[in-house]
C-alpha cells in the first residue's frame, strides 16, 4: 500500500503540530526522536489508517513545493508562506494554533503617515512578494531587503526603514525598542494537500481531517 507522506516544517511549528497529532492518536504522546533524520515514520498514524505514514522534515518555505509537485500528499504550512509562493494546493483544514499578525513594524516613534505616495521605502522581510504587494498598493515604491533570519535586526541596525514580519506576542519587538505600526492581515496554520490525490487518497485525507476535528471539538473554546 502506498505510503502517505506529510511535509513537516522544522522548528516550533513542527512541535505544535506533533503535539496536536498526539491528541488525535496520530503521533506518540512523548514526542518523536527526530534528530537529523529527514524521513521519519509515524507509527501511530500508520496503525490508525492501515498504511505507512511518514514525515518529510523540510524547511518551512519548501513545504508548498513538495506538496504541489506531489512528493508529499499533504503538508503543514502557514498562510504567509502559501501566499508568498502562490502554491496551487488545497487548503482543507485550519489548525487552532499558530495565528499571528502580519505586520509592519519599526523603531519606536516611526510614523507611516510621514510617507507620501511615490516615496521609496526600504523594507526588510522574509516575504518579498507579499511585502511588495502591500506597499505598492499604497502607492509607495518598496525597496525590499530579503532577510531569512531575525527580520527585526533589519530595523534595529537601520538597514531598512521598517520591516514586515509575523507578530505573535510582540515581545521580541518590545525587547528591541521596536513597535507594531500596522497590521496588514492575519496568518494561520493550514493542512494543505496535493491537487493530484487519487480518490482513495482523498478518502484518507477526509479521515485524517476528521480525527483533527475531533480534537478541535474537544478543546476548550
Amino acid at each position: 500500500m502506498k505510503t502517505l507522506r506529510i511535509a513537516m516544517p522544522k522548528g516550533r511549528l513542527m512541535k505544535n503540530t506533533l503535539k496536536f497529532f498526539a491528541q488525535a492518536d496520530l503521533a506518540p504522546q512523548e514526542g518523536l526522536d527526530i534528530g537529523r533524520k529527514l524521513v521519519v515514520p509515524l507509527h501511530e498514524a500508520s496503525a490508525a489508517f492501515g498504511r505507512p505514514v511518514e514525515l518529510l522534515i523540510v524547511k518551512n518555505a519548501d513545504v508548498p513545493t513538495y506538496v504541489e509537485h506531489g512528493v508529499a500528499e499533504i503538508g503543514i504550512c502557514g498562510t504567509d508562506v502559501l501566499d508568498e509562493t502562490a502554491a496551487n494546493v488545497l487548503r482543507p483544514y485550519t489548525f487552532p494554533f499558530g495565528r499571528c499578525n502580519l505586520s509592519i513594524a519599526g523603531p519606536k516613534g516611526t510614523n507611516l503617515e510621514d510617507y507620501e505616495v511615490g516615496d521609496t521605502v526600504t523594507v526588510a522581510s522574509k516575504l518579498p512578494r507579499t511585502t511588495a504587494y502591500h506597499f505598492e498598493k499604497r502607492g509607495w515604491h518598496p525597496e525590499v531587503i530579503l532577510l531569512n533570519g531575525s527580520v527585526e535586526l533589519g530595523a534595529v541596525l537601520r538597514i531598512a526603514d521598517v520591516i514586515v514580519d509575523l507578530v505573535e506576542t510582540g515581545n521580541t519587538l518590545r525587547e528591541n525598542d521596536l513597535e507594531e505600526l500596522e497590521v496588514l492581515g492575519e496568518t494561520s496554520v493550514k493542512l494543505i494537500a496535493s491537487r493530484s490525490l487519487s480518490r482513495s487518497q482523498m478518502t484518507l485525507l477526509g479521515e485524517f481531517i476528521d480525527r483533527l476535528r475531533e480534537v478541535d471539538a474537544g478543546s476548550p473554546s
